[in-house]
């Protein structure tokens, strides 16, 4: 069982911890878990969830609990087992032992405790939320800053529920939805749908057949064992108590952890692991590089599946404290909004590792923006197609910090300026940021191809057809070819003409459309008049020969990130790549590019890999591997880099980067080990498309390929 080989690479440390930067993590798809034991003994636990969103659109942690014991059989240190065979941690002293995990198949966290002698146990909140919290105050909030709705975030109360339990909850009383609407020009748009913020309610309920309720804990006396669960939900209600009965409702449903409980639990982790896996051996490079593969697998999976996208800054894992507000872990570097360029790397990874319904979450947040993205369309631009923001909340507006506010003298001023135009985002770095829609798009039809799920083929071919819309509307065609400006070159190249990624998208996801079936006539007939209207590529000549060109136009001639924009062509669209034309301008162009960088979003190691670099491939991923920040003590923890540690562009980069390193796909064909040293064997097991995976073993240079049905 594979399952039983990733048990070896269970993270182990004994002692104790500093703070919650030194945590580990659980999660079970929707609700995580940052865990850690400090010197005093007491074991504190921070919860998290996918969709535990504030009144200001911020994505708070639903409660901080702490377990004491009373004689503590921790306080020397304990020794913590993390097994992410079966996402399970075991904390243990002696014949003392704490198991904690968060159940794959409850919406809870499972506590379970046996101690050699009786002792007293007391489960209580930490509610660093007792007093509502004005973002007058100069708190950092990316949404919102600086309190220019008059909103604040309201107290979380807590409270013993009629089933013996005791909650702590948190009810948004207030919204800044229809303000943002209003800010953004969007007034239009009120009451069209339901306000996603207003009454929508979190929170936390603590049970237990071995402890009783006191007021805002549970309390267990003269015990060797404990069991107790921590149910998480989130809901709209009228009023915050009305969450304690929907936490009862899952305590009487799912009730305590038996036997079978956590053997389903067991078997749902250890299948997860089944369906596909790198295992990488040799020397010591080969065996960090394994365990920066498995535990970036192990983080995404206790994150992919709730009822909101997975955070490329941070997952559920953030554990800094905000400033100003100590003890207060709410803090998140670039707040609650979805970042398109930097949540796609997550999602490639996913897709391309073959967990088909840990991208669903992520299609049906934009897929659910397509009657606001027209209505914006029609409303900023007077024409038809969809316009979803590169930073973007989940109900599809801007954040106000980026859109800007009107000041005394009615000019709109925000993060990078003033406003150009009504409807254009004062900040420049996504002003005419467009590519996400078409990368979406390109993914949209990836995913369908390999998963072979077409439960959403209408959904996703229309919200395809509007972004070809709103290119092929909003912008001039010159001698039957589109002239796209202003756009820009991702954040890099803030204004110019006819930039490499949306003419690499366009082809992209025309080409892929021009290959399929059953595509409704309104958008074949769409693909028809824009295919041969996209600009060629643009490209530049050196002494080295022709590279390509992050754009045809630079009407702003200097670069304001550091994105090599022209290897879009490679990645994520697969124009250019191993067996296509062009690759030696390809590879030229990867070896002129002018931004290197080390972790983070940089592409470079899937550039390398998708362009047969095994060299620079190789140095990737044993750079890559071990860039954990050092605050932290799980190696999972990567950064700090570009964004909030644990960096997921990071970890899906350098995940990504070694999945391209081991096999690469085209349709039915395959090439397997295609930048793969002879120095280190690997075991694999990757998805080719629905039904069939890729298998293979380098044994002392010696290579083994064969499939196998799913």
């Amino acid at each position: 069982m594979v399952a039983d080989r990733i048990k070896n690479y269970s993270f182990k440390y004994f002692g104790v911890m500093d703070d919650a930067m030194k945590s580990l993590p659980l999660g079970n798809g929707d609700i995580g878990a940052n865990v850690w034991l400090t010197p005093d003994g007491l074991i504190h636990i921070l919860i998290s969830k996918t969709d535990s969103w504030s009144e200001l659109y911020r994505l708070l942690k639903v409660a901080h609990i702490v377990l004491s014991i009373d004689p503590c059989p921790f306080t020397e240190g304990a020794n913590f087992d993390l097994n992410i065979a079966d996402g399970v941690l075991d904390i243990v002293s002696g014949n003392n032992k704490l198991r904690i995990y968060a159940d794959a198949l409850a919406p809870c966290l499972r506590l379970v405790l046996n101690t050699e002698k009786s002792v007293d146990a007391k489960v209580s909140f930490v509610n660093y939320r007792d007093m509502p919290i004005d973002p007058k105050n100069d708190f950092s909030n990316y949404f919102v800053r600086g309190g220019q709705c008059n909103i604040v975030e309201s107290a979380d109360i807590i409270t013993t529920t009629p089933n013996g339990g005791v909650a702590q909850i948190h009810r948004n009383s207030q919204s800044c939805y229809d303000f943002s609407l209003k800010n953004q020009h969007m007034e239009e748009y009120i009451g069209r749908e339901k306000d996603p913020l207003l009454g929508h309610t979190f929170g936390a309920g603590m049970y237990s057949p071995d402890m009783s309720p006191n007021q805002d804990c549970l309390i267990g006396t003269t015990k060797k064992q404990i069991n107790a669960s921590i149910f998480v939900e989130t809901r709209f209600t009228d009023y915050a108590e009305e969450l304690a009965d929907s936490l009862d409702s899952l305590y009487e449903h799912y009730g305590n952890e038996s036997l079978g409980s956590y053997a389903a639990h067991e078997e749902s982790w250890r299948s997860f692991w089944e369906q596909s896996y790198v295992v990488v051996t040799g020397d010591e490079q080969a065996e960090k590089i394994t365990k920066a593969f498995l535990y970036q697998r192990y983080m995404t999976h206790c994150s992919d599946r709730g009822n909101a996208p997975m955070k490329f800054n941070g997952l559920l894992f953030t554990a800094d404290q905000m400033d100003g507000y100590p003890g207060n872990y709410d803090a998140r570097r670039w707040g609650a909004p979805y970042w398109f360029q930097n949540t796609r790397i997550m999602y490639w990874y996913l897709l391309y590792m073959g967990d088909y319904g840990s991208m669903i979450p992520f299609f049906d947040m934009y897929l659910n923006m397509i009657p606001i993205a027209r209505a914006r369309c029609e409303i900023y631009f007077g024409h038809s197609g969809i316009l979803i923001p590169e930073t973007v909340s989940h109900f599809g507006l801007y954040a106000n910090s980026n859109y800007g506010f009107e000041d005394e003298n009615g000019v709109r001023r925000g993060e990078g300026g003033k406003a150009l135009r009504r409807g254009e985002p004062c900040n420049g770095y996504i002003r005419y940021h467009y590519n996400g829609m078409l990368e979406l798009s390109y993914m949209m039809l990836k995913y369908m191809d390999l998963s072979g799920d077409m439960s959403r083929k209408e959904l996703m071919l229309e919200f395809i057809e509007q972004v070809l819309l709103f290119f092929d509307r909003h912008f001039e065609r010159f001698n039957g070819k589109m002239v796209m400006t202003p756009v820009s070159s991702l954040e890099t190249w803030q204004m110019c003409v006819n930039d490499a990624p949306d003419v690499a998208g366009l082809r992209a996801v025309c080409e892929k459309l021009n290959t399929m079936s059953d595509i409704p006539p309104t958008l074949m007939s769409l693909v028809d008049s824009v295919l041969p209207a996209i600009p060629e590529l643009p490209v530049e000549n050196t002494d080295d020969g022709i590279i390509l060109a992050p754009c045809e136009i630079k009407i702003f001639p200097r670069a304001q990130n550091v994105e090599n924009c022209a290897l879009y062509a490679v990645f994520p669209y697969e124009l250019y790549g191993l067996g296509k034309d062009g690759l030696d301008i390809a590879r030229r162009t990867y070896d002129k590019r002018p931004y290197r960088h080390n972790g983070g979003w940089s592409q470079d190691p899937v550039d390398a890999a998708l362009l047969g670099l095994e060299s620079e491939t190789v140095e990737h991923l044993i750079r890559q591997s071990g860039m954990t920040d050092k605050r932290a003590l799980f190696p999972a923890f990567w950064g700090p880099n570009f964004d909030e540690t644990p960096d997921q562009d990071h970890g899906g980069m350098t995940s990504l980067c070694l999945r391209l390193a081991l096999l690469q796909t085209d349709g039915d064909k395959y090439e397997p080990f295609p930048v793969w040293p002879e120095k280190w064997d690997a075991e694999f097991r990757l998805p080719l498309k629905h039904g069939v995976c890729v298998c293979g073993k380098q044994v002392g240079g010696q290579r083994t390929v064969w499939e196998e049905c799913t």
